[in-house]
């Protein structure tokens, strides 16, 4: 008996083993996920099952695998269900056979062939009403995710969509031929297994047979109880179940530890492709409510191909509706720009900026984009040794520093400002014409503080003539809003002149690399902005100034903020280096520029963080009072 025992139990391993690998597969599209996880995690479900009933060991299974997959507990409850549904069809299939070999069997063997057979039935439908009825499946779990509160209704989102793309992705990626081959030899075992172990029962109970065993792991009548607490279930098939799942734990908890040390030495990257890209969470909400409103094929069909052929690393998007992607391409490093939807064209613009002026400007190459279905796309190396100017300015003295912004705005002023014409025909150099002063103050100044006025976070403290922000006394939002008169800004904007420009000089924009003869001038420039309508280079000396004087990257930072009253505090972190380098700016503005344009610039300076406010209220609307109280501190020396 002890050796038909121990070799039930060394197949039964094996065939969970085979059962691990399987579901593999289905996460294989995705990211890449050793087999001991897997079989850990399948192990760990078994244990739990032999206590509890309902199979809720498949919680435990989807937790432990998901813990360890990127893509999350949902996705890996989806290959669970994936798995658990291609069981029921072959419990099904196999009941159905045994029925009609020998209806002598029993009763049991009748009720419980017609219960998978139902299952089953219902497995296909679900299949069928997913593939061929998708938008009225989605909408359906639409209405059922909003009955729930949001965090609850996101994460209902998120498991819907991961199944339904478990379904697609093995209806449509999968080799079929592998995934018969797994699940035949995954149950060839298991069934080679049931029959040694019914042949070591029958020696103590001459009834036992491959019947009995199998109508004891899967007769309709168990699946409400925990293995332990069926009274007629004997102390071997007990044991023959928690030891093969305990061996297989602990192998597996082995062999994890010894995979985690290989890649901790080798330190090389997963392969991963995430479901959701998007890592912001209103990112992600946006997409699924699309998704499931079941009306935006295109937008979604755009969504996933923008990365179904990269490995991501590390997510950079920042402060506007683009994604920004560290990513690994046919073995390369790359940074991979996208959106979806309606600032697609927008990329695109950015894309044809970046080409039309590359020789004349230090830019990024552009080593692939795409365009497709509401979504563009494109691509650009990871330099060696690139970084960004913000770290650049805290490990380098700020006569570096200024060397290099000297250097942006030399190269700027005679590479791009004094081309022939402007992106509208305009020639370089001439004034702006009224009504574009008057469109821009309109769309960019008057829009946004319309906007600013309507958000209820803010009502209250946009009442107050005077601000108390970190223990400074301040104009309230109304001082500027009578600043920011249309008839007072065309007589200031009347100065500014025409000419391309780079549209969003930044401290983030900003790429400083070791200088070579690829890169001589020792830094790049990254993400131009190809919407501000007056294109006046006076734009991007003030967007400079947003940086350096309004210390923009260090509120992007800042998370904690309390308001009382007319106070506001919050811990912005704003360096020396930073204050030290907005000198020496100030005083290189001074040198180059009379007071007119001086003014036209500060002006700019005010207008920059108004058009940055929807933005911030949108995606952040707890840190809108931060970025408020940054742009009245910036304004405030304005007259």
């Amino acid at each position: 008996m002890s050796f038909l025992f121990v070799c039930a139990t060394i197949l039964l391993i094996a065939g969970h083993m085979v059962k691990s690998l399987r579901q593999k597969q289905f996460s294989d599209f995705y990211e890449e996920v050793k087999l001991p996880v897997f079989n850990e995690a399948l192990a760990a479900g078994y244990i739990m099952n032999l206590i509890v009933p309902f199979r809720l060991g498949d919680l435990l299974r989807a937790f432990i695998a998901g813990r360890r997959m990127k893509n999350g507990f949902s996705f890996a409850f989806a290959t669970v269900v994936v798995d658990r549904i291609l069981d029921v069809i072959v419990v099904g299939i196999i009941y159905l056979a045994l029925y009609i070999i020998s209806p002598s069997v029993g009763s049991d063997t009748g009720r419980s062939a017609f219960f998978y057979m139902m299952l089953s039935l219902a497995a296909v439908l679900l299949i069928a009403i997913v593939t061929f009825a998708r938008h009225t499946v989605k909408k359906v779990i639409r209405v059922f995710t909003g009955i729930f509160n949001e965090k609850i209704e996101l994460t209902l989102m998120f498991f819907f969509w991961s199944v339904i793309t478990a379904f697609r992705d093995m209806a449509v990626k999968m080799r079929k031929r592998r995934l018969l081959a797994l699940t035949a030899g995954m149950w060839g075992l298991y069934i080679l297994s049931y029959y040694l172990i019914s042949l070591a029962i029958r020696r103590m109970d001459g009834r036992a047979s491959l019947m009995y065993v199998f109508s004891y792991l899967f007769s309709s009548s168990s699946i409400d109880k925990g293995t332990l607490t069926n009274g007629y279930v004997d102390m071997i098939m007990v044991a023959y179940l928690a030891i093969s799942a305990g061996l297989l734990f602990i192998i597996s908890l082995i062999a994890d530890i010894k995979e985690r040390r290989k890649a901790g030495t080798e330190g090389s990257p997963e392969k991963t492709l995430m479901l959701l890209p998007q890592v912001h969470e209103v990112d992600r909400r946006s997409f699924l409510e699309n998704y499931f409103e079941a009306d935006r094929t295109a937008y979604v069909r755009g969504y996933l191909e923008a990365n179904n052929d990269i490995q991501i690393i590390s997510d950079y998007s920042a402060g506007s509706n683009a994604t920004t992607l560290l990513a690994i391409k046919d073995g390369r490093t790359i940074f991979r720009k996208y959106v979806v939807g309606k600032d697609a064209a927008k990329l695109h613009d950015q894309v044809e900026w970046i080409e039309r002026y590359r020789e004349c400007l230090p830019l990024p190459e552009i080593i692939g984009e795409k365009r497709d279905n509401g979504m563009t796309l494109y691509d650009m190396p990871a330099v060696t040794g690139a970084t960004g100017f913000f770290e650049y300015i805290h490990t380098n003295p700020t006569d570096e520093s200024l060397r290099i912004l000297k250097s942006v705005f030399e190269t700027l002023e005679s590479g791009l400002y004094s081309n022939d014409t402007s992106d509208d025909g305009s020639t370089a150099g001439m004034a702006a014409a009224e009504n574009i002063i008057e469109r821009y103050i309109d769309e960019k100044i008057l829009k946004n503080i319309r906007l600013i006025e309507e958000n209820h976070r803010l009502s209250e403290i946009l009442r107050y003539d005077e601000l108390v922000i970190n223990g400074r006394r301040v104009k309230g939002f109304g001082r500027l809003k009578k600043l920011m008169a249309k008839e007072r800004l065309k007589e200031i904007f009347a100065v500014d002149s025409i000419s391309p420009i780079h549209g969003d000089v930044t401290v983030e924009n900003i790429i400083t690399v070791p200088e070579s003869e690829e890169s001589p001038d020792g830094y790049y420039l990254i993400d131009p902005n190809t919407g501000n309508i007056l294109d006046s280079r006076f734009i991007d000396y003030a967007k400079l100034l947003q940086s350096l004087h309004g210390g923009y990257e260090f509120l992007v930072r800042t998370e904690r903020c309390s308001v009382s009253g007319n106070e506001i505090q919050f811990m912005s972190g704003m360096t020396r280096a930073y204050r030290d380098l907005y000198g020496e700016y100030k005083r290189y503005l001074d040198e180059r520029f009379d007071e007119a344009g001086l003014r036209s610039i500060r002006y700019h300076e005010a207008v920059n963080w108004l058009r940055l406010m929807p933005y911030r209220m949108e995606h952040e609307p707890h840190k809108a009072v931060i970025f408020l109280a940054g742009m009245l501190l910036s304004a405030d020396g304005l007259d």
